[in-house]
């Protein structure tokens, strides 16, 4: 029954939608939405998330944007909740008085002033040493399980921690090793927009390199430590004889992008998007831990979002805190509001057989497959033995009988093996009552004539 609320109006149970009226926002049969509707819990006799969750079990090729909210479970903070990055500058003012707001702490203005560039060191390091002993969540493994699946078309971050790479994900920071941008592009599986905290780049030279601990000890204290490659250029200037112009000298800062920065792989994530969009046939973006504040991730999803509608797919958003409605309407079809660890076991109740492993799924089209060939066997053995008439019949029929009740077997124990892939608690107790029952039927076999006359003769 459809009721009204100020603002959104409800919709359905559990969720909302954001037009005039509850019936105005009433999902197509398509699914797809003009206007953006909010699911507000997780119920499993939903219809509507029950549909949404099918749909994504059908998708061929997946794309996803996450932000911070997938890290938070990790205990890394997000940026703009109650205890994220930002209020944890404000609420350390009297450390940080020169930073004004938690957004100038991570704006390239601030390399400006010595002393916020002393500041920027020290909480990067901080937040370097958090990332560290994070665990990648159960998001994570979502997002690894799709490339498992052959699902993923790509992973679009604006993570800085890296924690996909703990799952085995290729990551847009390290080194192309293919010859050309496509084949490069093609094999990547997380596109880090906002850079990685887990390398230091240079800022003249822009060279990468890992941390170590002395680059750490200089960051704690406040120090940028100076560019090795700068300096072996310098020396080798030296030794040649030559004379340095100037300070040639770049200092190692985290590899992160900052508000007001230009992108340095702006002009290759534009490129691979395109290759995305044209090639890629994504058919579901999921938009995961993430309000959408940034411009260039707003786009990106405007532009997916275009290409996905025409191929039929749906946009979601999976976020605990609401955005605004109107700049979505016909762009993002859902927005979820929950915990993205929560929604993904939401997800695996939902629909159990997406979350098989590929081995799983391609051992169960073995067992169909063999199962099937058994059956064509024995519908072939059925049909009427053309035995010459000096042959008895039972002695025709008793090979007959025998490789029948091989076959019979041959699929029972498939369909055993079957259901222990399908699920393992359940046919662990089907085991104990199959051998149970065999048990009894050993106790009640009649005894063979034989043995009769022997204990008769006795």
């Amino acid at each position: 029954m459809s009721s009204l609320s100020p603002s959104p109006p409800a919709s359905r149970s559990g969720s909302m939608g954001s037009g005039e009226s509850s019936s105005s926002s009433l999902p197509s049969p398509s699914l797809q939405t003009e206007r953006l509707t909010h699911i507000t819990s997780l119920d499993g006799q939903d219809e509507l998330l029950g549909r949404i969750s099918k749909q994504l079990g059908r998708s061929r090729k997946i794309a996803c944007l996450t932000g911070a909210g997938i890290s938070c479970n990790a205990g890394i903070p997000d940026f703009r909740s109650s205890d994220g990055l930002y209020n944890l500058v404000k609420e350390e003012s009297s450390q940080y008085w020169s930073i004004k707001s938690g957004r100038e702490m991570f704006d390239i203005s601030l390399f400006r002033d010595d002393f916020k560039i002393s500041i920027f060191a020290k909480f990067m390091e901080r937040l370097y040493s958090s990332v560290q002993l994070a665990r990648p969540t159960k998001t994570h493994r979502f997002i690894a399980h799709l490339k498992n699946r052959n699902k993923l078309l790509r992973c679009y971050t604006q993570n800085i921690d890296g924690l996909e790479e703990d799952m085995g994900l290729t990551m847009s920071s390290k080194k192309p090793s293919l010859p050309s941008f496509s084949s490069h592009w093609k094999n990547l599986d997380v596109v880090q927009l906002h850079g990685d905290l887990n390398t230091l780049s240079c800022t003249k030279c822009f060279q990468t390199f890992p941390w170590d601990r002395y680059w750490s000890r200089c960051l704690r204290r406040g120090e940028l430590p100076l560019c090795p490659h700068c300096e072996a250029l310098i020396n080798k200037r030296l030794n040649e004889g030559k004379r340095t112009l100037g300070s040639n000298v770049g200092f190692l800062r985290p590899n992160i992008v900052l508000y007001g920065e230009n992108h340095p792989s702006g002009e290759l994530i534009t490129q691979g998007l395109n290759l995305d969009i044209l090639r890629g046939n994504p058919d579901l973006l999921i938009i995961m831990g993430t309000s959408l504040k940034v411009d260039g991730v707003k786009q990106l999803v405007k532009k997916l979002s275009r290409t996905i509608h025409d191929r039929g797919g749906l946009i979601i958003l999976v976020n605990k805190s609401p955005i605004g409605d109107s700049p979505w309407h016909g762009i993002i079809d859902y927005q979820i509001h929950s915990d993205c660890d929560r929604w993904v076991s939401f997800l695996e109740s939902q629909i159990p057989d997406f979350f098989k492993t590929q081995d799983q799924v391609d051992r169960l089209r073995q067992l169909k497959r063999e199962a099937s060939d058994l059956r064509k066997m024995m519908k072939a053995q059925k049909d009427p033995i053309n035995t010459p008439p000096t042959t008895p019949l039972r002695t025709a029929l008793q090979p007959a009988a025998h490789a029948h009740n091989e076959l019979n077997m041959r699929i029972k124990s498939l369909n055993k093996i079957k259901r222990k892939l399908l699920s393992p608690e359940n046919s662990s107790e089907e085991d104990e009552e199959e051998t149970a029952d065999s048990k009894k039927r050993a106790k009640i076999r009649p005894t063979p004539a034989a043995d009769v006359k022997c204990s008769l003769t006795q």
